[in-house]
Formats: C-alpha cells, sequence, structure tokens
C-alpha cells in the first residue's frame, strides 16, 4: 500500500476525533466499514445507524450486522417503508435522491434524540465521478463525506481495509434492489422479491457484478465485460433458472455491467 494512502487514513481519522460525537451510517459495504473503522479508531463517542427494509438484500444485511457485532459496535436498525412512499415507488429519475433523503431524515432524527449533530456516510472520491442523485440529498441535509475530505478513492479504502484486517476489503460493491427496476416502472414488493430470487438463483455461477433487470415478462442479464463469454457459454443454465421464476424471456446484456 503506497505511504500516502495510509497518511490519508490517519487524517481521516483525525478529523472525526475533533468531531467528538458522530453517528455513522453503515450499510456493511468497503466504504462506510472504513468510515466506522476510522470513527473507533479515532476515539470519538460513536453511534452507528442501519437502515433495513424490502429494497435492500436480506442476505447483505445480516452479514452487516454480523460484521458491526465483531468490530464491537452496538448498531441501531432504521426501518424504512419506501414500498409505501408514493415518490419512490413512482420510479422517476429522482429515485435515489427520494431515497436517501428519507434514509437520512430517519437517521438526523434519531440522531438527534441522542443529541448528535453530525452525521457521517462513506461516499468517497470516485463517487464524484458519476452522476448520484442521491448525493444531491446529503447535502440538503448537511451530511458529511469523510473519506471525500480525506481525499480517499476506492482502490485505497479497499487497500485500508485488508491492511486493517477486515473481511470484506475485497466485497463487490453493490447497489439496492429498486436500482433493477427500470425508470417509470412502478415499483412493487412483488417485483423486489423476484429480483432478489433471480439473483439468487443465478449466485452459484459466481458471475462478476451480476445484476438481473426486471423488465416484467423478461430478464436482462449483466455482469462483467470481462465475464460476458463465461456468460453466453452458460447461457441455457441461466436462462433455465430465471424461467422457473417466471420470467418468459432471458437477454443477454452484450455491453456489460458499467457501460454506458
Amino acid at each position: 500500500m503506497e505511504p500516502g494512502t495510509r497518511a490519508k487514513y490517519d487524517t481521516l481519522v483525525k478529523s472525526v476525533k475533533d468531531m467528538g460525537k458522530v453517528a455513522v451510517a453503515f450499510s456493511g459495504g468497503a466504504d462506510s466499514t472504513l468510515l466506522l473503522k476510522a470513527a473507533l479508531d479515532s476515539g470519538a463517542e460513536v453511534t452507528a445507524f442501519m437502515a433495513i427494509g424490502e429494497i435492500f438484500f436480506p442476505e447483505e444485511q445480516s452479514r452487516a450486522v454480523h460484521l458491526a457485532e465483531r468490530m464491537g459496535v452496538d448498531l441501531i436498525t432504521l426501518k424504512v417503508d419506501l414500498v409505501n412512499d408514493g415518490q419512490f415507488v413512482r420510479n422517476w429519475e429522482d429515485r435515489c435522491y427520494v431515497c436517501k433523503s428519507a434514509i437520512f431524515s430517519k437517521i438526523k432524527k434519531e440522531a438527534r434524540e441522542l443529541d448528535i449533530s453530525t452525521i457521517l456516510e462513506g461516499s468517497h472520491l470516485d463517487d464524484l465521478k458519476e452522476v448520484r442523485p442521491g448525493r444531491a440529498a446529503l447535502m440538503d441535509l448537511n451530511i458529511r463525506s469523510p473519506l471525500i475530505d480525506a481525499g480517499l478513492n476506492k482502490a485505497e479504502v479497499r487497500a485500508l481495509l485488508k491492511e486493517l484486517g477486515l473481511p470484506n476489503w475485497d466485497q463487490p460493491s453493490n447497489t439496492c434492489l429498486a436500482t433493477r427496476v427500470p425508470y417509470d416502472v412502478r415499483i412493487t414488493s412483488t417485483i423486489l422479491r423476484r429480483v432478489e430470487r433471480a439473483e439468487a438463483a443465478l449466485a452459484p455461477f459466481k458471475f462478476k457484478n451480476l445484476r438481473v433487470r426486471d423488465h416484467e415478462y423478461w430478464a436482462r442479464v449483466e455482469v462483467a465485460p470481462e465475464e460476458i463469454p463465461r456468460l453466453f457459454q452458460e447461457r441455457e443454465k441461466v436462462a433455465q433458472a430465471l424461467k422457473k421464476l417466471g420470467y418468459r424471456k432471458v437477454a443477454l446484456d452484450l455491453e456489460g455491467y458499467g457501460a454506458r
């Protein structure tokens, strides 16, 4: 690991220490894990919050709870009922803004009752290169992003997690179940559970960056570009697995995950 990366971590730890009392939004992903670890290392008074609800993968949430326990953190879970939020389920291009606003407004409310005024989340420098409507919600609510302030990017986050002995240093990034639904298609519990089952059915293939995009009667499968040849080789088994869940057609995305 580059010496400068460790220096950035030290800067991160010091910045959180100076805050004194903080709430950390934790998901169990690499970024929020490093933020939580830095907060704990800083000696600040730390409270961790995690949003739970139908839009999240249950298995990932379970792993996050166990990781928080391993790190010695009492995790406060907050139920966020987005499937009954009219603005969210209409699924316009502001979906992520609506989601982040709902989650962080709830965290902010709970934190205020514990006399915590500083809320931290785990965005890093690479996130600023992408169009992320949810980031605007963080700014509107005055949520702080210490990894960005410390100048840390995704590769550095993973390198630090590995050095610090945290088990999710190489865990693939993921997004919520709602991101599998095309804009303007109304989000329902039925669709979310169908996507969850679809990706679970394909998990044994161990494709990198697997996404099953739900188009009601047909599924569009995305994997990392370098995995497309293997996906094509396995297409019959993949199609069979998804058709068992009720999809009538299965399409393979020829550009792969991350294509613009």
